[in-house]
């Protein structure tokens, strides 16, 4: 991995350690737009580490119906959290061309069971997913259409910026319409709806896979958007 890896959520971890994880990646893995990187109840061996890209958690039931449940930028373990478990109860899917960096889980257990600090400071990036899932299901099931599309879209913003993926308010968006309205609860009729609304009011557009958010200040007083549940910075690694 290159220095350039060390970036978004991952600069919570201390340098030392980042030093150690990179010594213990043991390959890395190409992934192509809407390919799934691993499928429910799949045995897991390997944690990953996005590195570019963006993926998406993807719950599925017998019929096939479908509900994404989170999405991971660079800088994110993907799935540090199959290394007690020994296996997701979601597929991981990439929602754009995609790269992760795997690492075996018995290196990472070595790691942990040598110094309690680097342990804890693992364990709270899987702390900090969970954070973000609650304010997810807070999301869809407090706030109204158009607030809810602009908090989304706020989050999506801050966290692609501080992994160096946003330029000029410009970031990849790469959902259908649908996939929209599955994170943020509404139909696909209703998605084009409020994009339109939110256009028009000149805070974002949202345009073949890509969002441009015009006025960010406007964007988290719509949505009331408030970062704490990300638990910035995240440079505590710096």
């Amino acid at each position: 991995m290159q220095e350039k890896h060390y970036t978004g959520m991952v600069r919570r971890l201390p340098r030392p350690l980042w030093e150690m994880i990179q010594d213990i990646q043991c390959d890395t893995r190409d992934l192509r737009a809407r390919e799934i990187m691993t499928r429910a109840e799949q045995p897991l061996s390997h944690s990953a580490l996005l590195l570019d890209g963006i993926l998406a958690r993807d719950v599925r039931n017998a019929t096939g119906a479908r509900q994404l449940v989170a999405i991971q930028v660079p800088g994110d373990f993907v799935d540090l959290h199959s290394l007690p478990l020994g296996s997701l109860d979601h597929d991981v899917v990439a929602m754009s061309n995609a790269q992760v960096a795997l690492f075996r889980h018995d290196d990472l257990k070595d790691i942990m069971s040598r110094d309690e600090d680097y342990a804890q400071a693992l364990w709270s990036l899987t702390m900090i997913d969970a954070s973000i899932n609650r304010h997810w299901t807070f999301r869809m099931g407090t706030m109204r259409a158009l607030a809810g599309m602009a908090n989304f879209l706020c989050e999506m913003h801050l966290r692609l910026t501080l992994c160096g993926r946003q330029e000029n308010g410009r970031f990849a968006l790469p959902w259908t319409q649908a996939e929209l309205g599955q994170i943020c609860g509404m139909s696909s009729v209703h998605v084009s709806r409020v994009l339109k609304d939110l256009r028009e009011a000149g805070i974002a557009t949202v345009r073949n896979g890509e969002a441009t958010m015009h006025d960010p200040e406007k964007a988290a007083r719509f949505g009331d958007f408030n970062p704490r549940y990300l638990f910035l910075p995240w440079d505590g690694g710096s």
